[in-house]
């Protein structure tokens, strides 16, 4: 027999099977509407899961051979993920210095913006950007060298499609100029849906990174010294472990002349196809088990099905009987019956991209519901997954494997017959569920279970963190950044002056550095303020005092440390009145401390600022504080404002940008304290909907399970109650069947919730969350077993009273 016979018969058998297939489902369309509704709950939630790991993860931009795209990272030392960025100069060095790239850009994405008042996102990257990534434009031209060449030539940007959309999408766009800052800029090209320049999200614009002057004015005087990113494509021929080598020989022959102890920095390169760097996406991987609870939803569903097709196979005994009596073979049934629950797998795939997308959906708008609109809320849409190629073949490829576990089984099951019972009309009687469908009994409840428990986890974690006391006032506070420096004192002057601030102090952003006190060293986290900070948020001096009006800067020598941080220095002595010297760690440059040639004396003690969730800067301070003014370079400003904070937010922002268009950012104290709970609430809300549905699912099961007990037995049970059983006895014994395999899930699956996040919390990704998230809630827990208990009783009441309420001689009488 040749291979094209042997093909042909497979294929003519294929389409027969088919054909069957669909005869039957119109003969019963209620089952398969069944199956295809529940598997395709599960398989729409689990792409949905994959769409956010495929953003982050796989997607890439439609670039030029994305693979020979690497990241140049310039690492403190050997063995170290601690990466120190590169400037312009170092780029501009590599690109003439070095031989193992075709084409190398750089991009800085940290540029502070505004069009007409609104923010904008934008990115600012070397001529040669888009040429190196191998994309053109669809709308006018990308830009060149020659805009690069910054008062060479004149300011031009390139819109993507997200910032056309911010100009009504002219057709027209090219030409027009736009005004950003207090500079006016061409339009010349808008780049194709979907492009992200290598980033998480499109940005609104593309601008020359010569022009970063006009986008920041701090950057004009700073342009060689502004850290960049570098991407290269390597040389045909070249590998990525020999451009390393030539990478490193170079960085270390440049900082050869001017060695730095403990700068001996390494070079390494990274894949940069994607849309993440590969330090991040190693952050982002703590977080993939959360992927494993959209996947009991399928398991869920799968395990439904299997009940239902069981349970389905008994009604299709006859039918399968005369077939095997008419010669056909086990083996060409089971592939029938496997090719049914394939077809139907299939249908609920194409049925569960539409699941995917309501549910992605409704994620993004709980998202853009619960972030303050001042911070990136809205932005966060041009960041949303979208369920590209990749996703409709991992659909495709879930319902292969779906069919395997939840038709497999059954098919097995239906085709175990006595051929000659089956064709007198014998059919199996005894439906009582038996180890299989006990056991997937208890894999939905334990499921259930284990995501009911981390719902009630998460909601009392955000109602514990929303509890938590801060330890500084937000309810009339706002927060400014001042972007320009040039501009500062004409903004302090005018924020002091505005009719909503009643009150103005500095703070500038946390450094890490080393504590040296009497020899002992230990690393310590520094922030500066002003005098009257403390006072302005309330923080409470436990000990001494706080800084003076006199002590407006670092020169003055005074500090003062948090309750923490005295016990970590001085665990057996009074912080006041001791002398702290603060160095740069031994990773960095001895300039990063602000002063490693002189001690600072403790003058006070004050509260631990935070408790909560670990928000960086603000909300958990546990350091030393040094004196700072608005003066000073760099400082930011806490105002307390009167009246409503969000009002004086905008009024601030209005004022404030007539002063200087490219102000940072103004957030009013209460939005970001909001921030403490988001976390808690997004998972509160995603696991509350996928335990529903999974306790939905699951009491389904339990109650068309149970129904078709006891409609299978109603003539055993009908014979128990004529010789003399009581309801009771009958009520008992079928609740016996459909609640053992119940306890037996809610058992394992408190066991496993208990492992799993006691497993997920002892990892570093969860340090920000532990003080408010406590696993082992007694509260979560009990208050899921009653939910479990009594929805379960709950769905086996109607066919329990049913089978205690059948009438002996009716059932007697029955076939």
């Amino acid at each position: 027999m040749t291979r094209r016979t042997v093909l042909s018969g497979w294929l003519d058998a294929a389409v027969r099977d088919i054909r069957y297939a669909f005869r039957t489902f119109r003969r019963a369309p209620l089952p398969a509407l069944v199956v295809v509704a529940t598997v395709a709950l599960g398989l729409g939630l689990v792409g949905a899961a994959f769409a956010v790991y495929n953003t982050l993860f796989l997607r890439v931009d439609t670039v030029r051979d994305p693979h020979e795209l690497f990241a140049v990272e310039q690492r403190t030392g050997p063995g170290t993920d601690a990466v120190r960025p590169f400037t312009w100069l170092d780029y501009d060095a590599m690109r003439r210095e070095t031989s193992v790239f075709v084409d190398t850009f750089a991009m800085f994405t940290g540029a502070r913006t505004r069009s007409e008042g609104r923010p904008v996102t934008s990115t600012l990257v070397t001529g040669d950007f888009f040429q190196a990534l191998g994309v053109r434009a669809a709308l006018g031209r990308t830009l060149t060298a020659v805009d690069d060449e910054g008062a060479a030539s004149a300011p031009v940007v390139v819109l993507s499609d997200a910032g056309w959309n911010k100009l009504a999408r002219d057709p027209g766009v090219i030409g027009r100029t736009v005004r950003i800052n207090e500079s006016t800029y061409e339009v010349v090209g808008v780049m194709p849906d979907g492009f992200r320049g290598l980033s998480l999200g499109a940005p609104d614009l593309w601008a020359p990174l010569a022009l970063a002057g006009q986008f920041r004015e701090d950057y004009a005087a700073t342009r060689d010294a502004m850290p960049v990113e570098i991407v290269g494509r390597l040389k045909p021929g070249i590998s990525p472990g020999e451009a390393t080598a030539a990478l490193a020989l170079w960085a270390s022959a440049r900082s050869a002349p001017t060695p730095a102890p403990g700068l001996a920095a390494s070079i390494a390169l990274t894949p940069r196809q994607g849309t993440l760097s590969a330090n991040v996406q190693s952050q982002l991987l703590i977080f993939s088990p959360i992927f494993f609870v959209f996947g009991l939803i399928l398991v869920i569903a799968c395990a439904n099905v299997t009940n239902l097709l069981l349970a389905r196979g008994v009604s299709r005994q006859q039918e399968l009987g005369i077939r095997l009596s008419l010669g056909a073979s086990r083996r060409r049934i089971i592939r029938q019956l496997v090719t049914e629950c394939l077809l139907l797998a299939l249908a609920a795939a194409v049925l569960g991209v539409v699941v995917l997308q309501l549910f992605l959906a409704g994620v993004l708008r709980t998202a853009t519901t619960l972030v303050p609109a001042e911070l990136w809320a809205a932005d966060i849409t041009r960041w949303a997954p979208v369920a590209d190629w990749r996703v409709m073949v991992f659909l495709a490829g879930a319902a292969v494997v779906s069919t395997a576990f939840f038709g497999l089984m059954p098919a097995v099951r239906a085709t175990r017959l006595e051929i000659a019972r089956t064709m007198r009309g014998d059919v199996t009687s005894d439906a009582r569920p038996g180890g299989r469908r006990q056991a997937l009994i208890a894999i939905q409840v334990g499921a259930s279970t284990l995501l009911l428990v981390c719902s009630a986890i998460f909601l009392r974690g955000a109602l514990s963190a929303s509890d938590v006391d801060p330890g500084m006032r937000t309810s009339d506070t706002v927060m400014l950044t001042i972007a320009n420096e040039s501009r500062r004192a004409a903004l302090v002057q005018a924020m002091i002056a505005h009719r909503s601030v009643v009150d103005a102090a500095a703070w500038s952003q946390q450094e890490s550095l080393v504590a040296d006190t009497a020899g002992s060293r230990a690393p310590i986290d520094q922030m500066a303020v002003s005098w009257n900070y403390f006072d302005l948020l309330g923080v409470d001096v436990v000990r001494g005092r706080a800084f003076t009006p006199a002590e407006r800067g670092a020169d003055a020598s005074v500090a003062i440390v948090s309750e923490t941080a005295a016990r970590r220095l001085w665990p057996t002595r009074d912080a006041l009145g001791q002398v702290v010297r603060l160095d740069a760690p031994e990773s960095e440059a001895p300039s990063a401390a602000p002063s490693s040639s002189r001690g600072f004396t403790v003058v006070g003690v004050v509260r631990d600022v935070g408790g909560g969730l670990q928000i960086p800067d603000l909300f958990s301070f546990r350091g030393v504080y040094l004196p700072i003014n608005l003066d000073s370079a760099g400082a930011s400003a806490m105002l307390r404002v009167r009246g409503d904070p969000e009002e004086a937010r905008l009024a601030l922002l209005e004022s404030l940008t007539t002063i200087d268009p490219g102000l940072g950012s103004i957030i009013s104290m209460q939005s970001i304290a909001k921030l403490q709970t988001y976390v808690m609430q997004i998972a509160f809300r995603v696991t509350m909907v996928l335990g529903g549905l999974a306790l939905v699912l699951t009491l389904s099961g339990l109650f068309s399970l149970l129904s078709y007990v006891v409609e299978q037995r109603a003539r055993d049970i009908g014979l128990r109650m004529a010789l003399g059983a009581t309801t009771r006895h009958v009520v008992e014994s079928v609740l016996l069947q459909s609640l053992r395999p119940v306890v037996v899930g809610l058992v394992a699956g408190l066991l496993l919730a208990t492992g799993l996040a006691g497993l997920l919390m002892s990892t570093a990704a969860a340090a920000a969350i532990r003080d408010v998230v406590h696993v082992f809630d007694p509260v979560a827990y009990l208050a899921t077993f009653l939910i479990i208990v009594a929805s379960c009783l709950l769905s086996v009441l109607a066919p329990t009273m049913r089978a205690a309420h059948l009438n002996p001689v009716a059932t007697l009488r029955r076939d």
